[in-house]
């Protein structure tokens, strides 16, 4: 009787197989042939789970930058909080203070290179940030609602500053730049949240 394949589960070691190579040698260097032996799989073993490569880095871009990833570490973490708390972890959750997010800040950033040629990947993109720019709007609502936060300020111009800084530590850590520590990053952040 043939084995039962668990074809989510082999999409997501693809995908992990992606982010391991770009990790080491970059999304330019990322040959098809790297990423089946990368995966595991023998020549052509990928294809009853991506059609070509385009499909794979998209699935990896989805993934990795670093939607998915990043919202479920930050709904869990994030739990029941509201205002100025919740919005602070979500930017620590997008930050790269470990190896895990720097590892995510990486990917995204090769990513969102490709992204400049590539519509479907800049369209998820958008998606993405125009979702955690819309949880950082409803986080600020809150904390003027709770007196957290007193500055006149436009909402608009505060996410949009978060934003920015966001990307900046993610490209700072990446391993081209001199890089910038944790505790330095979360100080940047605390400034600017005024906490």
């Amino acid at each position: 009787m043939p084995r039962s394949v668990d074809h989510a589960e082999c999409r997501r070691r693809i995908v992990r197989s992606v982010w391991s190579l770009i990790g080491r040698r970059g999304l330019a260097a990322v040959t098809m042939r790297d990423l089946t032996a990368e995966a595991g799989y023998a020549d052509g073993g990928l294809s009853p789970y991506f059609r070509n490569k385009d499909e794979i880095l998209q699935a990896a871009f989805q993934y990795a930058f670093p939607f998915d990833n990043t919202n479920a570490r930050a709904t869990t973490s994030i739990g029941d909080r509201g205002g100025l708390s919740a919005l602070r972890q979500l930017c620590l959750e997008v930050m790269p203070l470990d190896e895990m997010r720097l590892q995510e800040a990486c990917v995204g950033i090769a990513f969102a290179d490709r992204a400049q040629c590539d519509v479907r990947m800049a369209a998820t993109y958008r998606t993405a940030v125009g979702q955690w720019r819309e949880q950082m709007r409803m986080y600020l609502r809150q904390a003027r609602v709770a007196g957290e936060i007193t500055t006149g300020r436009p909402d608009a111009l505060v996410v949009d500053t978060l934003l920015t800084t966001l990307v900046g530590f993610q490209t700072a850590a990446v391993p081209a730049y001199p890089g910038m520590s944790a505790a330095r990053q979360t100080q940047i952040l605390d400034g600017l949240l005024g906490t």
